[in-house]
């Protein structure tokens, strides 16, 4: 396989499953590996696409193949984690370099979106990397792109801001803030963002993207802030401790 291949196969785990829950391990891991079955295909079909001379001959559509080989590298990552948390696999939390999940997540989002989202990344120089693994920073990232677009239904501004906090204890903390100029959210509302399944977006969907984001944050011994007014936007503060 080449480098400018994508990979196909998500299944790459080891296959000793505890046998404790197993029934809700099972459920959870069939859904996600069928994900990973639907991945796979996408992946196989993009491959493809890659290699068609017509492609190479069009700068544009390649970037657009890439971004979207890029965010089917995220979600096999995240059905590969998925499926060790089902089979109760513990691995070492990561570092991150915040910088580098930043720049890949903004290559993928401006090959994806249209001209009337904008999108203004500013990361400090010389960030210490974070507590916490790459691909889970990423999607809590991704999570809190989505939702700001969604709050911008007729386009706008969406900031991402990583820095490292000047108040923070021995040791360092680096916060990432993801703001829009979207609706923004009422009291209510606030209170109940991180709460699992509440979500204010009609036909189901939603309800999952913020209380990931929080555990993601917690798990990595950090915290998530966030703040809005009706009608001014929204903005969420991931704060992650630094590794030094």
């Amino acid at each position: 396989m080449s480098r400018s291949e994508l990979k196909e196969d998500v299944f790459d785990r080891p296959a000793d499953v505890p046998r404790t829950g197993l029934p809700v391990q099972i459920s959870t891991a069939g859904i996600v590996h069928d994900l990973g079955n639907l991945i796979q295909v996408a992946s196989s079909a993009l491959n493809h696409l890659a290699r068609d001379p017509n492609v190479s001959a069009a700068p544009d559509l390649g970037l657009v193949i890439a971004g979207a080989k890029t965010a089917l590298e995220r979600a096999g990552g995240l059905v590969r984690q998925t499926i060790g948390v089902a089979r109760d696999i513990h691995a070492e939390i990561e570092h991150a370099d915040v910088g580098a999940c930043l720049a890949e997540i903004e290559s993928v989002v401006r090959s994806a979106w249209g001209a009337n989202l904008r999108l203004e990344v500013r990361v400090g120089s010389d960030l210490p990397r974070v507590k916490g693994d790459p691909i889970g920073l990423q999607n809590a990232v991704l999570n809190l792109l989505f939702n700001a677009r969604d709050a911008m239904p007729d386009g706008g501004l969406i900031s991402i801001d990583a820095s490292l906090a000047p108040e923070s204890s021995k040791g360092g903390r680096i916060d990432v803030r993801v703001a829009d100029n979207g609706i923004g959210m009422t009291s209510e509302t606030m209170v109940r963002a991180f709460d699992p399944f509440f979500t204010t977006k009609g036909g189901g969907l939603g309800g999952v993207g913020l209380p990931m984001v929080k555990r993601f944050a917690e798990e990595a011994g950090g915290s998530v802030d966030i703040e809005s007014e009706l009608g001014s936007g929204t903005a969420v503060t991931l704060r992650l401790p630094a590794i030094r």
